[in-house]
């Protein structure tokens, strides 16, 4: 089975080193996440359909804000499974499925939510993946996808002039793979097409000024860039200059960061 373009053996130093950046991703972006999710209809008791969810960060949040929901955890990748099912161990409302979002195995009609968290970006056909997860929703049942546009996702002060070209190298590998990290403005027309209707659109933001610069620095870990360098798409000299231009950027008086995500739902 494809994995689409995201690979955790590729991704920054090694492994250990991303699934640390993911929980810190989890911890920065939660509080606005559940919030949105909740304007969008998530409530206890549901039964919930988590799509690729890596090794259990969100399932974990998910699980404490549904106390009496099912979940189940969707992910395509044997050995996040089996690292989530370690983090998870004391849970039992919920259950594993190895599989594809493309090709589900899951019941007709059988959930009330679905979550798509950074996962749109990297799925060759979203398309044909929202049409499967309509299929398993129940009549009424809602998905909603959270998902980055890179073109207004990040906005740094002062500027890193090396940043933008190290985004659209990313963009340029994890095209390759059959990704995209524009996919943000497409996901309404995507959910439309697919037959979900009473659609919905938001923008989720959060800067420095209120968690800290520290809550941002995994996510601006220059070493997430070696996977480029490995790669040949940036150049040793171009990884020594973000590095020096990050040491730069938060060695200014007050820098600041904030990060934009796009968040969409639709309704069967």
């Amino acid at each position: 089975m494809s994995t689409g373009s995201y690979d955790i053996s590729r991704t920054h130093r090694g492994r250990e080193a991303e699934i640390e950046r993911l929980a810190a991703q989890v911890a920065l972006a939660w509080d606005k996440e559940a919030r949105t999710l909740g304007w969008f209809g998530l409530r206890d008791g549901m039964a919930v359909l988590e799509l690729g969810g890596g090794p259990g960060f969100i399932t974990r949040r998910l699980l404490d804000l549904l106390p009496h929901s099912p979940i189940t955890c969707l992910e395509i990748d044997a050995s996040l499974i089996e690292e989530a099912q370690g983090y998870l161990a004391d849970q039992d409302r919920l259950e594993f499925v190895e599989a594809s979002v493309m090709d589900t195995g899951l019941p007709d009609d059988h959930f009330d939510f679905a979550y798509a968290r950074l996962l749109y970006q990297h799925l060759p056909d979203p398309l044909a993946a929202s049409r499967e997860i309509r299929r398993v929703l129940k009549p009424g049942g809602k998905l909603v996808v959270y998902d980055i546009d890179d073109q207004l996702s990040i906005l740094l002060d002062p500027p890193i002039p090396e940043w933008p070209t190290v985004m659209e190298r990313f963009g340029q590998a994890q095209a390759a793979q059959g990704g995209n990290r524009h996919v943000g403005r497409r996901l309404w027309r995507i959910l439309q097409a697919a037959g979900f209707q009473n659609l919905d659109l938001e923008i989720v933001a959060h800067h420095s000024d209120a968690l800290g610069i520290e809550a941002f620095l995994p996510q601006f870990d220059p070493d997430r860039a070696l996977p480029l360098l490995r790669a040949g798409l940036i150049s040793e000299a171009e990884m020594e200059a973000l590095r020096a231009a990050r040491d730069r950027f938060l060695a200014a008086p007050e820098p600041y960061i904030l990060s934009i995500a796009l968040i969409v739902c639709g309704e069967k």
